[in-house]
Parts: structure tokens; sequence; C-alpha cells
């Protein structure tokens, strides 16, 4: 079996060792012409895929709908791709958008445009003057709609309650979900901690005995950079870079927080964000634990060890979003 993955990205993390044996795949594909190797395999460009033999295609991304659409324009035979991660929607039963004009504005015409991607929601036009319907085409919206959908539902309630505090991220990566923590908290501090730099080699190390992760997984969070995230953010004076292994990178750091992200995927790296942000949480602030529901179990732990260690109840809610994420709040 010759097996050509189409991604090199978190998606193909999840794929390799639990669904497909590296040995079996012959080359990775991506539209970055710049990339060469990954896990030791050539990385193609789409237009290289017909002048190689293979038995199948696998699309292990977020972008399914695109790259359908590139291999019908080049000629890839679609009976030989497997595409894991279709996303979802719902289909819209509007047809015409035209009559509407003439009942409502322009805005609230785009905000029904927008509606019907996974669930019915709630519409949110504007948090600080944000109109998120602009960003509806954004991957993570696409791919994490009740994540972010249920961040704007807990931003409202926080400025509504004039909850005070700042706003943090622990475990930026290339600043996805960070950018949207910035955009809708134009003037608090953002303090974002991160080694930019991949995980910790020991913990990664603990974590791959422990089969919660594999090889491919450690390898892909290495891909990014200060300078990466910080292109991504809209309000850049407010953001404080805590860069290095938490908690050391807090360095006496002590403030109180209205909103925090904790997506750090292992468990102790977690277990050492709630024991600081959990009590340095404003009373109506919120925590997001990433993955919380995922295969990686060392985060479910680490939230049952700091409630065991500390005699704590927490008012917890899981979400039904991509990696089941779990609010926690005061």
């Amino acid at each position: 079996m010759k097996i050509l993955i189409w991604g090199t990205g978190r998606a193909v993390a999840h794929v390799l060792k639990y669904r497909v044996k590296l040995d079996d795949v012959e080359a990775f594909i991506d539209n970055d012409s710049s990339k060469k190797e990954f896990m030791n395999r050539p990385i193609i460009t789409p237009d290289q895929i017909n002048v190689r033999e293979y038995d199948i295609i696998i699309v292990a991304n977020r972008f399914a709908s695109e790259i359908y659409s590139q291999c019908k324009e080049l000629g890839i035979n679609l009976d030989k791709v497997i595409f894991l991660y279709n996303n979802y929607c719902i289909c819209d039963l509007n047809r015409n958008y035209d009559i509407a004009e003439a009942v409502f504005d322009e805005r609230y015409i785009q905000t029904l445009k927008h509606s019907f991607h996974v669930i019915s929601t709630p519409e949110i036009d504007v948090i600080n003057n944000v109109d998120y319907n602009k960003y509806m085409s954004d991957s993570v919206y696409e791919n994490d709609y009740v994540r972010l959908k249920n961040f704007e539902l807990v931003a409202t309630e926080i400025i509504k309650n004039d909850i005070e505090g700042c706003v943090a991220e622990l475990g930026v990566f290339r600043g996805e979900f960070a950018k949207h923590i910035n955009r809708v908290f134009p003037d608090r501090k953002c303090y974002l901690f991160d080694t930019f730099e991949g995980f910790d080699v020991k913990e990664a190390v603990n974590e791959l005995q422990q089969d919660n992760c594999n090889e491919a997984f450690v390898e892909v969070f290495k891909n990014t950079t200060m300078e990466i995230v910080l292109n991504n953010l809209p309000n850049q004076k407010q953001v404080i870079f805590r860069k290095g292994f938490f908690p050391e990178s807090l360095d006496g750091l002590d403030e109180r927080f209205a909103f925090v992200s904790i997506d750090v995927d292992f468990g102790e790296s977690i277990y050492q964000g709630i024991k600081y942000f959990y009590p340095r949480l404003n009373k109506g602030g919120y925590i997001f634990i990433h993955d919380y529901n995922s295969r990686l179990t060392g985060v479910r732990d680490a939230v049952n060890r700091y409630e065991k260690e500390y005699d704590v109840h927490m008012c917890k809610v899981p979400l039904c979003d991509m990696n089941g994420t779990l609010i926690i709040t005061k």
C-alpha cells in the first residue's frame, strides 16, 4: 500500500500511528512549496501528485472543500482520495437574498448568510465594536465553530457585567485563538505564555510513553515563532509575551484575570496552569481548557488532580466542540 497524506499539520498528528503506519506513507502533500520534508518523508506539491505512483491519498487537514476542488482541477482520481475531516454544515434553505434587501439592512443580511454553518446560534453582531460576522471564513470558525461561538457568549457576559481583569492564553502555538481573545478585548492586557518552540522535552517523552500522543504530534507544534503569533494579533500594543516553560515564565507575575484559555495539551502543564490561574480568576470570569474530552487524557487527569489536591469543586461545563473544551467559571 502506497499512501500519500495531504497535510503536515495537527490533523496529521492524530492520524499517524493511530490510523496509519508511517512505514506505509510515501510522501506528504502541501501547497507550501517551501516545505521539503516531514517525519523523514518528502513533501510534494499538489501538481506533482499525478507523476507519482500511489494507491490512496488521505486528506488529513481542515480544508476538505478546498482540496476537493483542487483535486478536480488537477484531474486527480477522486476514487482514490479519502477525506478524513469533512467539517460540518447545515444547508441554508434560502436561495435568494435579493428580496431581503427590501426588508433588512445589509448588516443583518450578512448575519443571515453566515448563520447556517453548524448549529442555529444566537445572533451576536457586535462585541466591543467587533463584527464577528466578518470572521466567519476564518479557519478556526469553520472548523471549531462551537468553541468560538461559546467564546463570543462568554466574552459578552464578561463585558456586560464589567468583570475586571486581564486576559491570557497558556499554549498559544501560532496564535489562532489568541487573535480572537486580543480582538474582542482590545483594551485589556493580553498575556501569552508559550515556549514558541514546542513542548518541554521531558514532558513530551512522558506523554509519548503513556501513549497519549505520537512523535508527529510533538513535531507539528514546533512550527511556530513569536513573529508568526504577533502577525496574527490585531491589537499588538496590549500583548505581553511570556516566553519559556510555564510556570517559570511567570517570573513573579501576579495579576487578576477575567478570561483565560489553557491549551497546552499535556497533563503537568495543564495542572500548573489551573493552579496559577484559577485562584486569580475574578468572580464572573471564565477559563477555557482545551482537549478535555480527547485522546490527550492527561488534560482530564489534571483537572481531577487539582480538585482533589485543593479540595475544591470547580463549576465546569464541557463543550461538544472539536477537542472537547471544558469551561470553568466562578
